[in-house]
């Protein structure tokens, strides 16, 4: 008898969080570099949002959501209905945009705010280079690493996009709703996140992997195993014994020793790419707003959230939302860090100047 055991290790844990690491590294760097140095100015607490208007904002936030809401069910509509190509087209639309046209608008924005000279036949060859490959990765074959890699892209890319159209305060009435629709649409019946992981699991199938980060590669990648077997207690026939007699021992055979193998497969987590946007569009808008202080205690909590929120996702082995504890911890150091480190740090590095 075989019975198969997942098992969860310190390595699977931390090839999610290097990832998300990552992308959150590359959207803070990028927002800074594509901002040019002498627009930048500091803010306190309650003017962090002064230059937007919170209607315009509040507005921006319902149409996001809106969006948000109707492209996530009519995925799951294809899906369950098994348009299978409409949703392929529209994955592969938004990677051309994100990383084709998107990529080239961007580096225009970063070599301009750093004074950067670049022809455009210059910048149109990287950018092609860098989109082709990108989007041969994403949904065809190539290595594991690559294809991590350009997943990462895609969500560092989709943040700056956001960071870069979204007023402040537009940015955290989006992460508040967002966080509250990830709770709904995961773990209430009807929940179109749900719908389509049972759905999903029903069929046994695998086939957008430009929507999920997967901790280990292809689904038709062999899982690295490792098998423990255990012998069973030999337990003799009751027709069977052993007779002494005065002459000779005569032995009976003993039954054949069943054995039963444990096959112990190391399993996979799966990241959605929103939860990679929106960690990164957190820490971005903080790298916007906030000093060096308040910016490293959101990276740390971002992921000190994010290492809470794996384990119960693997000891539940159901989907759960990957949002919402660890943005709360992050927006909780957020403001504690205004109000009481980023002061602290201002006087004692003032007094420290002056005597």
């Amino acid at each position: 008898m075989v019975r198969t055991r997942r098992v969860y290790s310190g390595a699977t844990l931390m090839r999610v969080l290097y990832p998300v690491a990552l992308c959150m590294i590359f959207v803070a760097i990028n927002v800074n570099l594509s901002h040019p140095p002498i627009k930048r100015s500091p803010k306190v607490l309650y003017g962090l949002f002064h230059s937007y208007d919170s209607e315009l904002s509040g507005k921006i936030t319902l149409f996001l959501m809106g969006f948000l809401i109707v492209t996530t069910s009519m995925g799951v509509f294809c899906y369950r209905m098994k348009f299978y190509k409409a949703i392929k087209v529209y994955i592969i639309a938004n990677s051309v945009a994100l990383l084709v046209v998107y990529s080239f608008f961007h580096v225009h924005n970063v070599m301009k705010a750093r004074s950067v000279p670049v022809s455009l036949p210059t910048a149109v060859f990287l950018v092609l280079q860098f989109g082709g490959l990108g989007i041969l990765c994403v949904h065809w074959k190539c290595h594991r690493k690559l294809h991590q890699f350009y997943l990462v892209m895609l969500a560092a890319l989709t943040a700056i996009f956001l960071l870069n159209n979204l007023p402040d305060w537009s940015v955290w009435l989006a992460i508040i709703s967002i966080s509250v629709w990830d709770i709904i649409a995961v773990l209430t019946p009807c929940g179109p996140l749900k719908m389509l992981v049972e759905t999903a699991n029903r069929r046994g199938d695998d086939n957008f992997p430009a929507i999920l980060y997967n901790s280990s590669s292809y689904a038709d990648t062999p899982d690295t195993t490792r098998s423990n077997s255990t012998l069973l207690t030999d337990i003799p026939h009751p027709s069977y014994s052993s007779v002494l007699q005065s002459d000779s021992l005569l032995t009976t055979p003993l039954t054949p020793r069943r054995q039963r193998e444990v096959r112990e497969v190391e399993g996979s987590i799966r990241l959605g790419m929103g939860d990679f946007v929106f960690y990164s569009l957190m820490l971005g808008n903080t790298v916007q707003t906030s000093s060096l202080s308040t910016v490293v205690a959101c990276f740390v909590s971002n992921l000190v959230g994010l290492t809470i929120t794996l384990p119960v996702v693997t000891l539940s082995q159901t989907a759960i939302p990957a949002l919402p504890f660890p943005l709360a911890i992050a927006a909780l150091f957020y403001f504690s860090s205004h109000i009481a480190l980023t002061p602290f740090i201002d006087s004692y590095t003032v007094k420290l100047i002056l005597f």
